[in-house]
């Protein structure tokens, strides 16, 4: 039982991959940022290019709260940027207890439990764009150095489809991520050792 707490080493861990996680998404954030349509597929291509650090977390920490802690201090660092509202940090905390559940009811060192969770996990990106479902009007005004074609083809792409279309996406996204990721686990980490 004792094996399965989180010690010091693992809430490192846990910092560390949180951090390089929100970097990669950052760093995505930037180029897919120029079109309406890229930016409704960002969680997706997010949880894509973070299943890696994902899968390599949960693969050094499998234990209870590893993947909800990676979840909750992604979305603080995503608010603590300015370019999110608080609404990320509550959709990443929801994509964080969806993904525990999936671990708990799979185990925490099956990887159906982690790919599942990787999926949960990139949902929770959805909170940057889905204040333009929640408070158009100002999120509209927010963004207008974007220019108005832009702005307007934002609007024109806000529907009940859409979004439920975003979380598909965001999902897919995250659960192929982590695929990627334990090709690579299995290629490299395991090789060097760091697994």
């Amino acid at each position: 039982m004792e094996n399965n707490k989180l010690k010091v080493k693992d809430l490192v861990n846990i910092g560390i991959f949180s951090a390089l996680y929100m970097a990669i998404a950052m760093v995505v954030m930037l180029p897919v940022g120029i079109t309406p349509v890229l930016w409704l597929l960002w969680p997706g291509i997010a949880g894509l290019f973070g299943g890696a650090f994902f899968t390599l977390l949960l693969a050094k920490v499998p234990k209870m709260g590893s993947a909800l802690l990676l979840a909750i201090i992604s979305g603080i660092l995503f608010f603590a940027t300015g370019e999110c509202t608080w609404v990320i940090i509550v959709t990443f905390a929801v994509a964080g207890i969806l993904g525990e559940i999936a671990r708990k009811i799979f185990g925490y060192k099956s990887f159906k439990g982690i790919a599942l969770a990787g999926g949960f996990s990139a949902i929770g990106f959805i909170g940057s764009p889905l204040p333009m479902w929640l408070f158009q009007e100002s999120y509209m005004k927010s963004i207008e150095e974007m220019g108005v074609e832009y702005v307007e083809g934002l609007q024109s792409m806000i529907s009940v489809g859409s979004f439920i279309g975003m979380l598909a996406v965001a999902f897919v996204g995250g659960f192929i991520g982590t695929l990627i990721g334990r090709k690579m686990l299995k290629k490299h980490f395991e090789k060097a050792g760091i697994v």
